[in-house]
């Protein structure tokens, strides 16, 4: 399946604290973790779903940020429903469930263009959204410009001030390859027109990636790195 990131919902006013704290809780990872802290969650007895529950209760969405047009509540949207049902209607629904079954969804195909909806995206595949940012690209093409190190970040889920910091190293790892190869042209277009092993891509890969992390970091989103 390869790195995808997506960027997590942001705490809802006066809940930062339970919202850190709840993203900590609801990590996989316990490598950081010392032996002390490790049995002390077990001891807790936490209820996860009960726990993730609440962390969704007190968050607002990247598709609330994003704020694309929404079926059943904006005409775009609706349009878009009724074709989505020409063309996939089954046999004995009608469009009226149809759309009443998709109503409060977000249309992110009908948001307007901005780096939070990458270039690079699996979002297509349809086992990501729109929004989130093909980060294998960075490990297929771009390894040996990042280090290993910069590379582990990038499979590290973080808040808000972590994504900033990534974003700012992969920003000034795409600046200082593309002026030593002469491509710094390509750092704020959106798409470019360049062979697949070419520095011109690689830089432009590096510089995405930093504008997606720079755009949903400083609007409070963190990352959930999704491999």
């Amino acid at each position: 399946m390869g790195l995808d990131w997506n960027p997590i919902g942001k705490p809802k006013p006066e809940h930062e604290e339970e919202f850190e704290q709840l993203f900590k809780l609801l990590g996989d990872s316990t490598a950081s973790m010392t032996w002390r802290e490790r049995i002390k969650r077990l001891l807790r007895g936490v209820d996860r779903e009960a726990a993730k529950q609440r962390w969704f209760e007190i968050q607002i969405s990247p598709f609330e940020t994003l704020n694309a047009p929404r079926v059943g509540m904006d005409p775009k949207a609706d349009e878009w429903a009724r074709r989505q049902f020409r063309e996939n209607a089954k046999a004995g629904e009608t469009e009226e469930k149809f759309l009443e079954e998709l109503r409060g969804h977000y249309v992110l195909a009908l948001a307007p263009p901005c780096d939070g909806l990458p270039l690079y995206s699996n979002g297509s595949a349809g086992y990501v959204e729109l929004f989130s940012f093909r980060a294998q690209f960075i490990a297929n093409d771009c390894k040996e410009i990042v280090g290993d190190a910069l590379l582990e970040k990038c499979y590290r889920s973080s808040l808000a001030p972590g994504l900033a910091s990534l974003g700012g190293e992969l920003k000034a790892c795409a600046g200082n390859y593309a002026l030593a190869h002469g491509v710094s042209h390509v750092a704020d277009k959106r798409d470019i027109e360049a062979g697949e092993d070419s520095p011109d891509r690689k830089a432009h890969i590096l510089f995405s990636a930093a504008r997606w992390c720079e755009y949903w970091s400083s609007r409070g989103h963190g990352l959930e790195a999704y491999f």
